[in-house]
């Protein structure tokens, strides 16, 4: 289920004074427990879609694959830890187009959609 919802919930004042603190978050360097706090906001005010909060809600595997296929040890990398969501997605959404379901492809892009929109 690709269920995007950006842009679809009205703006409130109070929104968009959180929507300019999020504008100024380096997704290169996020703690997983600040990306989850930040996918739960979105979530709670239908500005991102089940699926899309889940996959950035969801704790990190021990291993990854870079879009060069190699293994990628991330086991050190706590909630407090920062790390570089924008690649590890990125990472992701390039090798679930190329070996992945159309369904994990737009995942990966609803995602990286959501790091361009804040």
């Amino acid at each position: 289920m690709g269920n995007t919802d950006f842009g679809k919930a009205a703006k409130s004042d109070a929104g968009a004074g959180f929507e300019e603190t999020v504008k100024r978050i380096d997704f290169t360097r996020l703690s997983p427990r600040e990306l989850r706090e930040i996918a739960q906001e979105y979530y709670d005010a239908g500005k991102i879609g089940h699926d899309t909060w889940l996959e950035l809600s969801s704790e990190l595997p021990v291993q990854t694959l870079n879009a060069n296929g190699e293994v990628i040890d991330i086991s050190n990398v706590t909630d407090d830890t920062d790390f570089d969501f924008l690649s590890y997605f990125s990472d992701r959404a390039e090798i679930a187009s190329s070996i992945g379901t159309t369904d994990e492809a737009q995942k990966m892009q609803d995602i990286l959609s959501f790091f361009a929109l804040v």
